[in-house]
Protein backbone atom coordinates (compact mmCIF):
# COMPACT_ATOMS: atom_id res chain seq x y z
CA UNK A 1 0.00 0.00 0.00
CA UNK A 2 3.07 2.55 0.88
CA UNK A 3 4.44 1.70 -2.40
CA UNK A 4 1.55 2.45 -4.71
CA UNK A 5 0.89 5.63 -2.51
CA UNK A 6 4.28 6.77 -2.76
CA UNK A 7 3.99 6.17 -6.90
CA UNK A 8 0.87 7.80 -7.02
CA UNK A 9 2.08 10.52 -5.54
CA UNK A 10 5.10 11.06 -7.69
CA UNK A 11 3.00 11.14 -10.54
CA UNK A 12 1.02 13.76 -9.44
CA UNK A 13 3.49 15.89 -8.32
CA UNK A 14 5.32 15.69 -11.80
CA UNK A 15 2.53 16.10 -13.76
CA UNK A 16 3.56 19.98 -14.18
CA UNK A 17 6.75 19.26 -15.45
CA UNK A 18 6.48 17.09 -18.73
CA UNK A 19 9.73 19.25 -20.41
CA UNK A 20 11.71 18.19 -16.92
CA UNK A 21 13.86 14.84 -17.19
CA UNK A 22 16.13 12.65 -15.20
CA UNK A 23 17.99 10.00 -16.44
CA UNK A 24 20.59 7.76 -14.43
CA UNK A 25 23.44 6.49 -16.69
CA UNK A 26 26.64 4.35 -15.29
CA UNK A 27 29.72 3.17 -15.77
CA UNK A 28 31.97 -0.15 -14.80
CA UNK A 29 35.50 -2.07 -15.00
CA UNK A 30 36.81 -5.43 -13.24
CA UNK A 31 39.74 -7.20 -14.26
CA UNK A 32 43.69 -7.54 -13.43
CA UNK A 33 45.96 -4.45 -13.45
CA UNK A 34 49.38 -4.18 -12.76
CA UNK A 35 50.17 -0.45 -12.24
CA UNK A 36 53.64 0.00 -12.27
CA UNK A 37 53.89 -0.38 -8.22
CA UNK A 38 55.22 -2.98 -5.36
CA UNK A 39 52.13 -4.85 -5.24
CA UNK A 40 52.46 -5.88 -9.05
CA UNK A 41 49.13 -7.82 -10.52
CA UNK A 42 45.59 -6.78 -8.29
CA UNK A 43 42.00 -7.22 -8.94
CA UNK A 44 40.81 -3.95 -9.84
CA UNK A 45 36.94 -2.59 -10.07
CA UNK A 46 35.16 0.38 -9.83
CA UNK A 47 31.20 1.28 -10.68
CA UNK A 48 30.64 5.31 -11.11
CA UNK A 49 26.34 6.12 -11.40
CA UNK A 50 25.90 9.39 -13.08
CA UNK A 51 22.48 11.59 -12.71
CA UNK A 52 21.65 13.73 -15.57
CA UNK A 53 18.77 15.88 -15.18
CA UNK A 54 17.50 18.53 -17.77
CA UNK A 55 14.36 21.00 -18.81
CA UNK A 56 13.48 23.93 -20.21
CA UNK A 57 11.92 26.88 -20.00
CA UNK A 58 8.94 28.15 -21.65
CA UNK A 59 11.15 30.90 -23.81
CA UNK A 60 13.18 27.80 -24.63
CA UNK A 61 16.45 27.97 -22.53
CA UNK A 62 17.59 24.58 -21.60
CA UNK A 63 19.19 23.84 -18.20
CA UNK A 64 20.04 21.22 -16.66
CA UNK A 65 22.90 19.23 -15.02
CA UNK A 66 24.68 15.92 -13.61
CA UNK A 67 26.39 14.54 -10.89
CA UNK A 68 28.54 11.63 -10.40
CA UNK A 69 28.66 8.96 -7.40
CA UNK A 70 31.37 6.90 -7.11
CA UNK A 71 31.71 3.08 -5.39
CA UNK A 72 33.24 4.82 -2.11
CA UNK A 73 29.99 6.04 -1.19
CA UNK A 74 31.18 9.63 -0.08
CA UNK A 75 30.35 12.29 -2.17
CA UNK A 76 32.75 14.75 -3.78
CA UNK A 77 33.62 18.13 -2.28
CA UNK A 78 33.52 21.42 -4.04
CA UNK A 79 31.76 20.25 -6.93
CA UNK A 80 33.84 17.61 -8.16
CA UNK A 81 32.40 15.59 -10.74
CA UNK A 82 29.30 17.93 -10.68
CA UNK A 83 28.05 20.44 -13.55
CA UNK A 84 25.21 22.09 -14.22
CA UNK A 85 24.53 24.40 -17.59
CA UNK A 86 22.07 26.83 -19.15
CA UNK A 87 21.82 27.05 -22.91
CA UNK A 88 20.47 28.73 -25.67
CA UNK A 89 20.68 30.76 -28.87
CA UNK A 90 23.71 32.74 -26.85
CA UNK A 91 25.45 29.27 -26.36
CA UNK A 92 26.32 27.30 -23.55
CA UNK A 93 27.24 28.46 -19.81
CA UNK A 94 28.66 25.53 -17.85
CA UNK A 95 29.38 25.56 -13.79
CA UNK A 96 30.83 23.23 -11.59
CA UNK A 97 33.82 21.19 -12.34
CA UNK A 98 34.33 22.37 -16.09
CA UNK A 99 37.99 21.60 -16.10
CA UNK A 100 38.94 24.69 -18.83
CA UNK A 101 38.57 25.57 -22.07
CA UNK A 102 41.80 23.81 -23.76
CA UNK A 103 40.78 20.88 -21.74
CA UNK A 104 36.90 20.35 -23.36
CA UNK A 105 37.71 21.34 -26.97
CA UNK A 106 41.80 19.91 -27.68
CA UNK A 107 41.33 17.05 -25.19
CA UNK A 108 44.26 13.74 -25.26
CA UNK A 109 45.77 11.65 -28.21
CA UNK A 110 43.80 7.63 -27.28
CA UNK A 111 44.76 6.04 -24.36
CA UNK A 112 45.10 1.93 -24.03
CA UNK A 113 43.90 -0.24 -21.37
CA UNK A 114 40.75 -1.01 -19.28
CA UNK A 115 41.84 1.62 -16.39
CA UNK A 116 44.20 3.68 -18.76
CA UNK A 117 47.03 2.44 -17.38
CA UNK A 118 47.46 5.55 -15.08
CA UNK A 119 46.64 8.25 -18.70
CA UNK A 120 50.40 8.28 -19.90
CA UNK A 121 49.10 9.09 -22.86
CA UNK A 122 48.02 12.66 -21.57
CA UNK A 123 49.45 15.71 -21.83
CA UNK A 124 49.37 17.29 -18.64
CA UNK A 125 46.61 20.69 -18.11
CA UNK A 126 47.71 23.99 -15.90
CA UNK A 127 45.83 22.77 -12.68
CA UNK A 128 42.59 24.05 -11.48
CA UNK A 129 40.35 23.93 -8.54
CA UNK A 130 37.44 21.58 -8.51
CA UNK A 131 35.11 24.29 -9.28
CA UNK A 132 34.76 27.05 -12.39
CA UNK A 133 33.03 28.30 -15.09
CA UNK A 134 32.91 27.26 -19.18
CA UNK A 135 31.02 29.15 -21.96
CA UNK A 136 30.82 27.15 -25.16
CA UNK A 137 28.95 28.75 -28.60
CA UNK A 138 28.91 26.64 -31.69
CA UNK A 139 28.85 27.89 -35.29
CA UNK A 140 28.46 25.40 -37.63
CA UNK A 141 31.97 23.52 -38.09
CA UNK A 142 33.41 26.20 -35.68
CA UNK A 143 33.36 25.50 -31.93
CA UNK A 144 34.79 28.04 -29.22
CA UNK A 145 35.23 28.12 -25.52
CA UNK A 146 35.96 30.58 -22.56
CA UNK A 147 36.77 29.00 -18.81
CA UNK A 148 37.56 30.47 -16.08
CA UNK A 149 38.78 28.61 -12.48
CA UNK A 150 37.21 29.78 -8.96
CA UNK A 151 37.86 33.19 -8.41
CA UNK A 152 39.23 34.93 -5.40
CA UNK A 153 39.58 38.47 -3.60
CA UNK A 154 42.52 36.81 -1.14
CA UNK A 155 45.73 37.36 -1.92
CA UNK A 156 48.20 35.42 -2.66
CA UNK A 157 44.91 33.51 -4.95
CA UNK A 158 45.47 33.44 -9.00
CA UNK A 159 42.74 31.89 -11.39
CA UNK A 160 43.23 30.25 -14.56
CA UNK A 161 41.80 31.63 -17.71
CA UNK A 162 41.66 30.04 -20.95
CA UNK A 163 40.13 29.76 -24.20
CA UNK A 164 40.10 27.44 -27.26
CA UNK A 165 38.58 27.18 -30.97
CA UNK A 166 38.06 23.51 -32.68
CA UNK A 167 37.09 23.13 -35.96
CA UNK A 168 36.00 19.50 -36.75
CA UNK A 169 34.44 17.55 -39.97
CA UNK A 170 33.71 13.86 -40.03
CA UNK A 171 37.17 13.47 -41.66
CA UNK A 172 39.56 15.33 -39.45
CA UNK A 173 39.66 17.93 -36.89
CA UNK A 174 41.63 20.76 -35.26
CA UNK A 175 41.90 22.72 -31.67
CA UNK A 176 44.15 24.83 -30.09
CA UNK A 177 43.75 25.87 -26.85
CA UNK A 178 45.49 28.24 -24.20
CA UNK A 179 45.52 28.45 -20.52
CA UNK A 180 46.83 31.52 -18.04
CA UNK A 181 47.65 31.51 -14.40
CA UNK A 182 50.46 34.31 -13.41
CA UNK A 183 51.32 32.32 -10.51
CA UNK A 184 51.32 28.74 -12.55
CA UNK A 185 52.75 30.18 -15.84
CA UNK A 186 51.47 29.46 -19.59
CA UNK A 187 50.34 26.84 -22.03
CA UNK A 188 49.60 26.77 -25.85
CA UNK A 189 48.72 23.44 -26.84
CA UNK A 190 47.14 22.29 -30.53
CA UNK A 191 46.16 18.72 -31.49
CA UNK A 192 44.73 17.91 -34.79
CA UNK A 193 43.18 14.10 -35.53
CA UNK A 194 42.51 12.73 -39.17
CA UNK A 195 40.32 9.00 -40.20
CA UNK A 196 40.20 6.93 -43.03
CA UNK A 197 39.23 3.41 -43.41
CA UNK A 198 38.79 2.90 -39.92
CA UNK A 199 41.94 4.18 -38.60
CA UNK A 200 42.11 7.69 -36.94
CA UNK A 201 45.45 9.05 -36.30
CA UNK A 202 45.42 11.90 -33.59
CA UNK A 203 48.91 14.15 -32.47
CA UNK A 204 49.35 16.65 -30.12
CA UNK A 205 51.75 19.24 -29.00
CA UNK A 206 51.42 21.75 -25.55
CA UNK A 207 54.48 24.16 -25.11
CA UNK A 208 54.15 25.26 -21.57
CA UNK A 209 56.02 28.52 -20.49
CA UNK A 210 56.77 28.74 -16.24
CA UNK A 211 56.14 31.93 -14.22
CA UNK A 212 59.22 30.93 -12.47
CA UNK A 213 62.32 32.99 -13.14
CA UNK A 214 64.90 31.40 -14.94
CA UNK A 215 62.74 28.19 -16.10
CA UNK A 216 63.15 27.34 -19.48
CA UNK A 217 59.88 26.42 -21.80
CA UNK A 218 59.10 22.70 -22.26
CA UNK A 219 57.50 21.40 -25.23
CA UNK A 220 55.40 17.81 -24.77
CA UNK A 221 53.68 15.84 -27.90
CA UNK A 222 52.06 13.11 -28.07
CA UNK A 223 50.80 10.66 -30.93
CA UNK A 224 48.36 7.91 -31.26
CA UNK A 225 46.48 5.50 -33.60
CA UNK A 226 43.57 3.64 -33.57
CA UNK A 227 42.02 1.20 -35.87
CA UNK A 228 38.62 -0.34 -35.36
CA UNK A 229 37.07 -3.53 -37.94
CA UNK A 230 34.59 -5.78 -37.03
CA UNK A 231 34.38 -5.26 -33.20
CA UNK A 232 38.05 -5.30 -32.68
CA UNK A 233 39.81 -2.09 -31.82
CA UNK A 234 43.51 -1.78 -31.61
CA UNK A 235 45.07 1.57 -30.33
CA UNK A 236 49.04 2.33 -30.13
CA UNK A 237 51.00 6.01 -28.45
CA UNK A 238 53.62 7.37 -27.60
CA UNK A 239 54.04 10.17 -25.60
CA UNK A 240 57.09 12.73 -24.62
CA UNK A 241 56.54 14.94 -21.29
CA UNK A 242 59.25 17.27 -22.04
CA UNK A 243 60.67 16.99 -18.84
CA UNK A 244 64.43 16.43 -18.80
CA UNK A 245 64.94 12.71 -17.71
CA UNK A 246 62.78 10.14 -18.52
CA UNK A 247 60.04 12.18 -20.53
CA UNK A 248 58.67 9.09 -22.93
CA UNK A 249 55.94 6.27 -22.35
CA UNK A 250 54.59 3.93 -25.14
CA UNK A 251 51.81 1.54 -25.32
CA UNK A 252 49.80 -0.92 -27.02
CA UNK A 253 46.28 -1.68 -26.37
CA UNK A 254 43.18 -3.63 -28.01
CA UNK A 255 39.42 -4.19 -27.26
CA UNK A 256 36.68 -6.30 -28.58
CA UNK A 257 33.16 -5.35 -28.14
CA UNK A 258 30.57 -8.09 -26.75
CA UNK A 259 27.51 -5.65 -27.41
CA UNK A 260 24.94 -4.37 -25.20
CA UNK A 261 27.63 -2.38 -23.43
CA UNK A 262 29.88 -4.51 -22.55
CA UNK A 263 33.71 -5.27 -24.27
CA UNK A 264 36.83 -7.01 -23.23
CA UNK A 265 40.20 -4.47 -22.92
CA UNK A 266 43.39 -4.88 -22.53
CA UNK A 267 46.79 -2.61 -22.58
CA UNK A 268 50.73 -2.81 -22.08
CA UNK A 269 52.35 0.38 -21.65
CA UNK A 270 55.92 1.04 -20.65
CA UNK A 271 57.22 4.50 -19.18
CA UNK A 272 60.76 5.79 -18.88
CA UNK A 273 60.24 6.87 -15.11
CA UNK A 274 58.30 3.93 -14.16
CA UNK A 275 60.73 0.88 -14.58
CA UNK A 276 57.60 -1.65 -14.52
CA UNK A 277 55.69 -2.91 -17.59
CA UNK A 278 52.10 -2.01 -16.78
CA UNK A 279 49.42 -4.00 -18.01
CA UNK A 280 45.86 -4.74 -17.42
CA UNK A 281 43.29 -7.04 -19.24
CA UNK A 282 39.48 -6.83 -18.10
CA UNK A 283 35.70 -6.51 -18.71
CA UNK A 284 34.33 -2.65 -19.23
CA UNK A 285 30.59 -1.93 -18.84
CA UNK A 286 27.65 1.10 -19.82
CA UNK A 287 24.37 1.10 -18.63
Amino acid sequence: MKKILLATTLIAASAGFAAAEVAVSGTARMGVADLGTVHGAQFNSRIRIIFTASGETDGGLSFGGSVRNDQSGVGNTANGDSTVYISGAFGKLTMGDTGNAADALVGQVSGVGYTSLNSLNELPWIATPKTGALYEYSAGALTFALGSSQVSSLAGTSSTMSAAAKYATDAYSIALGYEDNSAIGSQVSVLGSAAFSGATIKAKVANFDSAAAGVDAITAYALSVDYAINGVGLTAFYSDNGAAVDPAAYGIGASYDLGGGASVVGGIVKADAIKNTMFDLGVKMSF
